[in-house]
């Protein structure tokens, strides 16, 4: 769980792991069938140090969990010294960032977090919904007791951190949920532009997110679950769009600017 605080802090956190797999590796390892293996894995990291991978999983969470901010410069010199390696590795983390459209890389000025546009968060809302109706009709027809206890469980930690009132928690058990709702789908393509669309909401979310809105309710997730467990695809898919469109509903994509009555706003004192 990512604690307020700056990002150096959490950078100079050696120890940690980015929660989203922490989570996973707690509830369950990966299923072999449905987990793509990295060709990388099983080899022997030779650097002392960080690897590129947990300095990706530690900007990545910083990023999605929303300390830090869309439109804040990430740059080389003070990463690498934060983690203690080379500006060449930190570019080819930025890079990495880049292509998952977490991170702007501009020419002459550097990488920055990337600041969504109105139009772009509607466009990957209605991506979402596409999608992921399709994947939860899909994953009906082929779940199994062992998937539906998965999503099961998180959903119960998902309503423990509602009881705490940790937005962050909340935030990243939610995208957990859907990744891996994605994940169990078995369409590997499709379940890879879940996790970019599921990141990239996070930044809509630190955006525009209205005023006073209501966090999503951790029992749309349990009745999609609960479909699911009743192989009603139908009706998972029906939830799904439902829940999204919540979602949505929560963030304000108006374009056009909104009059303020500055004289209600600031009413002079008695």
């Amino acid at each position: 769980m990512f604690q307020a605080g700056t990002v150096e802090d959490r950078i100079h956190t050696k120890s940690s792991l980015c929660p989203i797999h922490q989570d996973r590796d707690m509830l369950r390892e990966p299923r072999a069938s449905k987990t793509a293996v990295s060709p990388q894995a099983g080899k022997t990291k030779k650097r002392g140090g960080p690897t590129d991978e947990h300095i990706h999983g530690e900007i990545y969470a910083a990023i999605i969990n929303h300390q830090i901010r869309p439109a804040t410069p990430l740059q080389e010199d003070a990463l690498a010294t934060a983690f203690g390696v080379s500006r060449t590795i930190i570019r080819k983390v930025l890079q990495r960032l880049s292509h998952e459209k977490l991170v702007d890389l501009i020419p002459n000025k550097g990488a920055f977090v990337s600041k969504p546009s109105i139009e772009e968060a509607r466009q990957v809302f209605e991506a979402r919904r596409g999608v992921e109706c399709i994947l939860a009709e899909k994953l009906a027809s082929t779940i199994t007791k062992e998937d539906v206890d998965r999503l099961t469980a998180m959903v119960s930690v998902e309503a423990e951190a509602v009881e705490q009132d940790s937005k962050h928690r909340r935030l990243q058990l939610s995208g957990d949920f859907h990744r891996e709702l994605a994940s169990l789908a078995g369409n590997e393509v499709l379940r890879d532009f879940v996790h970019e669309l599921v990141s990239r909401t996070s930044l809509i979310i630190a955006l525009y997110e209205s005023p006073g809105a209501v966090p999503c309710s951790y029992s749309e997730h349990k009745e999609i679950v609960d479909a699911l467990k009743r192989r009603d695809g139908k009706k998972a898919a029906q939830y799904m769009d439902h829940h999204l469109r919540h979602i949505e509903a929560q963030i304000d994509l108006s374009d056009h600017p909104v009059r303020v009555d500055f004289k209600t706003l600031f009413k002079p004192l008695a």
